[in-house]
């Protein structure tokens, strides 16, 4: 199967720490290269390359490099070159990396756009800093979000934490 630039919802929980997943990469050693992997695992998987999708369903797991995100569906679609437009999670969404975690009901990801949406109860936290709202809205492309209704940031004083980033280190 393609490989699915899955990490790129990675940018769900990592809009709040400033950092995006970059497209998969090969790393060199030197007598040999070892592709990296993304393996993808559910009680059921159907894919219909007419119809242009493939759905997995119950206890979807992805497992990247770069992160982890576990869903109960996980749904995939393809434009008519078999290149992957969309990437929709949904059911008890949660994608982790490192200390970042972003959780929602539903995840949505449009791969030409850039646009990351958030909605059903959305929080995205590092550490104990944490970013909520009804639909949290991230748009890779420009390195941009939008937060709306009942934008909501909570961030803890920490030397070299969010806080600083957002209001530098004045105090």
């Amino acid at each position: 199967m393609k490989k699915f630039y899955l990490y790129a919802l990675l940018g769900l929980g990592l809009a709040a720490g400033g950092v995006y997943a970059a497209d998969k990469k090969v790393a060199a050693k030197p007598a040999e290269a070892e592709e990296e992997v993304t393996i993808i695992t559910s009680d059921q998987l159907t894919a219909d390359y007419k119809q242009h999708f493939a759905l997995f369903e119950g206890h979807v797991v992805v497992t990247d490099p770069q992160m982890q995100l576990t869903s109960e569906k996980l749904t995939l679609t393809f434009d008519t070159n078999n290149k992957i437009k969309t990437i929709k999670a949904e059911g008890k969404v949660n994608i982790r990396q490192t200390d970042k975690l972003a959780k929602s009901d539903v995840a949505t990801y449009d791969i030409d756009s850039g646009k990351i949406v958030l909605s059903g109860k959305p929080r995205v936290m590092r550490g104990k800093d944490m970013l909520e709202g009804e639909i949290i809205t991230m748009f890779r492309n420009e390195s941009r979000i939008l937060v709306h209704p009942r934008a909501r940031l909570v961030v803890y004083p920490e030397k070299g934490g969010a806080r600083e980033q957002f209001f530098g280190n004045e105090k």
